[in-house]
C-alpha cells in the first residue's frame, strides 16, 4: 500500500481556530472590564446589623446601633493635607430626620430615645459631608418604652376585696405586670407603659399616673362596682382592653344612729366630768377639816 506523504512545513494543525476563538473570548472580557470599572469593583456598602426593623426596646434603654462597612474607609474629618475622595469618609446618624451623630469608627452606636417609634438612618458621606454617589443610607424603625419589651399586661385589684363592708370613703390598690406606670405630658403611645383609671359605676373617678393606690370619695350606699383600667400616654384603652373590677357594699351611719352615738358619748363625758368634781370636793373637805382638828 502505499501512503500519500504531506510536504514537510505543511502539517495540518486542527486545534488553532478553537485557541483563536478563546483568546479573542478572553481579550473581550479583559475589554469589558476596563470599560466598566463596576464590574471589577463594587462600590462602597453600609449595613445596620443591629437592631432589626421594627425591634421593640425596653424599659428605658438606650437603642444600640451596630453596623458594618465595606469598600469605604472610615476617617477623621478636618485632618491636614486631606484630599477628599469617592471611598472614604465618615457616617452621619439621623434619628427620625433630625442630625443625632457622627461615627468616624466601625463601634456601636448608642442613642437614649423617648419613648414612641422612631426611624433610625445611617448615611456614608466623603470628608467633607457630601452624600455618595448613589447615596449609601439604610435605615431602620424601632419602638422605645419604658416598659418590658414584650408581654402581655395585666392588672388586678388587690384592695378592696369583694363584698367587703366599707364607709363612703375607700383606697384602691392594684397590682400590675408586664406593665410600667409613666407620667402622661403627651409622649406619643408605647408598648406595655402609661397609667390607670378608676371608674365607679361606668364613670371616671380618677386618673392616675405613677402610683398604684387611689381614693375614692363620697360612694353612695350600697352595692358599688369598682373598675380599675390599664391605658396608653393619650388616656386611651390598651389594645385589647385590660382591666378589673370589684364590688363593694357601702355603709353609712344614719342620722338617728349618729345622733345616739353622739348623745351617749356626750353623757359618758359629762359623768365623768362628775365624778372627778365629787372627788376633788370630798378631797378638799377632808384636807380642811384635818387643819382644823390639829390647829391648838
Amino acid at each position: 500500500m502505499v501512503r500519500a506523504l504531506a510536504p514537510a512545513g505543511n502539517t495540518v494543525t486542527p486545534h488553532r481556530p478553537a485557541a483563536a476563538i478563546a483568546l479573542l473570548l478572553l481579550l473581550g472580557v479583559v475589554g469589558l472590564s476596563v470599560a466598566n470599572p463596576s464590574v471589577a469593583a463594587a462600590g462602597p456598602t453600609l449595613v445596620i446589623s443591629s437592631p432589626a426593623d421594627g425591634t421593640v426596646v425596653g424599659n428605658g434603654t438606650p437603642v444600640v446601633v451596630d453596623f458594618v462597612v465595606s469598600g469605604f474607609v472610615l476617617v477623621q474629618p478636618g485632618r491636614v493635607g486631606q484630599v477628599v475622595g469617592p471611598t472614604e469618609g465618615h457616617v452621619d446618624v439621623y434619628v427620625d430626620g433630625g442630625y443625632a451623630w457622627m461615627a468616624t469608627r466601625v463601634e456601636p452606636i448608642v442613642l437614649p430615645l423617648s419613648s414612641g417609634p422612631h426611624t433610625i438612618r445611617l448615611q456614608l458621606v466623603d470628608d467633607v459631608g457630601n452624600a455618595l454617589s448613589p447615596d449609601v443610607s439604610p435605615a431602620v424603625r424601632v419602638v422605645a418604652t419604658h416598659g418590658p419589651a414584650g408581654g402581655v399586661p395585666t392588672i388586678r385589684i388587690v384592695s378592696p376585696v369583694p363584698a367587703q363592708v366599707t364607709g363612703h370613703d375607700v383606697y384602691v390598690s392594684v397590682e400590675i405586670s408586664n406593665f410600667t406606670f409613666v407620667d402622661a405630658h403627651g409622649q406619643p403611645n408605647a408598648p406595655n407603659e402609661g397609667h390607670f383609671e378608676l371608674f365607679l359605676a361606668g364613670v371616671l373617678r380618677q386618673d392616675l399616673s405613677r402610683y398604684d393606690t387611689g381614693f375614692m370619695v363620697d360612694l353612695p350606699d350600697g352595692n358599688n362596682t369598682i373598675t380599675a383600667r390599664l391605658v396608653n400616654n393619650d388616656h386611651t384603652p390598651l389594645n385589647p382592653d385590660v382591666f378589673a373590677t370589684v364590688t363593694i357594699f357601702v355603709k353609712g351611719a344614719s342620722v338617728s344612729v349618729l345622733y345616739q352615738t353622739l348623745s351617749g358619748g356626750v353623757a359618758v363625758l359629762l359623768a365623768a366630768i362628775l365624778v372627778v368634781l365629787i372627788f376633788r370636793r370630798r378631797k378638799a373637805i377632808t384636807r380642811i377639816t384635818k387643819a382644823r382638828t390639829e390647829k391648838p
